[in-house]
């Protein structure tokens, strides 16, 4: 359609009252009322809008563009005010110090993992705990057991070979530790890290487990798995394969207070998506050392939710949030995208915060984060420099009648800082003013 002689467009900036249509509002300076969970999207005056849908949102923006004081801690008071669980990455323990003691006035079960401070940390968790459970329900769960093992063996030893090294020996390191695992399992003692290194340095030292090797069928899978390493005359290769294991279990030998802390479990799994829990994943910001534990920790949660929403008839009793702070500073997660699309249906949203889309194209590569910004209906943008997403950001919002950007890269990277740009579900894009900082909640005291 032609106009005074220039091209039309459907490209527009979204009003009001369409932004809002979906949305869920409550009263900033009141904490009564009925809550929807979710991130805050538009505030007119004294009334704030969350997203309640079942979308997952992705929240862009560099260091200093308040992501964690417009949103994060927003999302967690919102979330907690509609009775719904989470889990919480949180860099630095920040967000359980300002968080922490409203979740408790509101009744949550609170569970802090801290690998910051592992001598410090108020409770445990054993990822072995699963495998044990899951191996202790006899042949129905031998399987399920067996699953759950080579996931955390992948994450333990199989996936961390180190660039340009041979995998050859980190394969048969893990197939040592799958042997003892299994052995452990089968004489019935605790599956943990710290037993798993009792045999490795105390009873292959002593005997003990060249004695119950020796006593194994050799047709019996726990003999497949210890062969490789127990039968072998080499004696510089089975250093270097000893050598291997400790360097991949050197984290846990070094440090008794992490082993102590990843000997048990002080919650229960499954909990999280039946009665309204907190979890905060706290990991240092300054190192990674620690970080795939977190990533192992959300995995394993999620495939537990997964499997509890299948018998509550596909949806979990409870709404989980998985607020994944520093998202790509996180070892991968490899299903990432599959994750996104399953959790839709079970009642389980992702919030993703990163500090620019590159790094996540660097850890995930483009076309895994392409869609993983397809599948979140709520795309946040706060400030960034990184031109290529500017560029996108300005392709996205279109153009108006004159063939110009709606919004150019110049007006993307001079955003103010009371200004917001957000594109919610199918609406039109909209420049959303005056978000409110944490600051300006009814219960700002417990925050600050």
């Amino acid at each position: 359609m032609l106009n005074d002689g220039l091209k039309y467009s459907d490209s527009r900036m979204a009003n009001e009252r369409e932004f809002t249509e979906n949305l869920s509002s409550f009263d900033l300076k009141s904490n009564k009322g009925s809550y929807k969970g979710g991130p805050i999207l538009f505030r007119k005056e004294n009334i704030c809008y969350t997203d309640p849908s079942d979308a997952h949102d992705l929240i862009v923006g560099d260091t200093g563009s308040m992501k964690t004081l417009k949103f994060v801690l927003p999302l967690i008071y919102s979330c907690a005010m509609a009775n719904e669980s989470m889990v919480i990455v949180d860099p630095k323990g920040e967000l359980v110090r300002k968080a922490g003691n409203f979740l408790d006035r509101l009744g949550y079960k609170c569970v802090v993992l801290n690998w910051r401070r592992p001598q410090e940390s108020p409770d445990n968790w054993n990822p072995f705990e699963r495998v044990q459970n899951a191996y202790n329900e006899g042949v129905s769960g031998r399987d399920n057991a067996e699953n759950y093992l080579n996931d955390l063996l992948q994450s333990l030893f199989f996936g961390r070979t180190e660039k340009g090294k041979d995998p050859y020996w980190n394969e048969v390191s893990g197939q040592v530790a799958r042997g003892i695992c299994k052995l452990i399992l089968r004489i019935n003692e605790p599956l943990s890290m710290k037993s798993i290194l009792e045999w490795r340095h105390t009873k292959m030292k002593d005997g003990t487990l060249q004695n119950c090797f020796s006593a194994l069928p050799t047709d019996s899978d726990i003999y497949q798995n210890l062969a490789g390493f127990m039968n072998l005359t080499a004696e510089n290769t089975r250093t270097c394969i000893e050598s291997t294991f400790d360097q991949l279990t050197g984290l846990f030998s070094a440090s008794k207070a992490l082993t102590d802390m990843m000997s048990n479990t002080t919650f229960t799994m499954e909990k999280i998506g039946k009665k309204k829990t907190a979890i905060f994943l706290v990991v240092p910001d300054e190192k990674t050392t620690y970080h795939f534990l977190a990533t192992l920790f959300i995995t394993q949660c999620y495939e537990s939710l997964l499997d509890l929403a299948d018998r509550y008839g596909g949806s979990l009793p409870v709404r989980v949030n998985f607020i994944l702070e520093e998202f790509c500073n996180m070892p991968k997660l490899d299903d990432i995208v599959a994750m996104l699309t399953a959790a839709r249906s079970r009642n389980i949203r992702f919030h993703i915060v990163i500090q620019s889309y590159s790094q996540m194209i660097d850890k995930y590569s483009e076309n895994v984060s392409k869609t993983v910004m397809d599948n979140c209906g709520n795309l946040i943008y706060l400030h960034t420099r990184e031109i290529s997403f500017l560029e996108y950001i300005s392709k996205l919002a279109g153009k108006n009648e004159y063939g110009r950007p709606l919004l150019s890269v110049s007006r993307l990277q001079h955003l103010q800082r009371s200004e917001t740009v957000i594109f919610h579900d199918r609406c039109y894009p909209m420049v959303v003013q005056d978000l409110p900082l944490i600051f300006e909640y009814p219960v700002a005291q417990d925050f600050a």
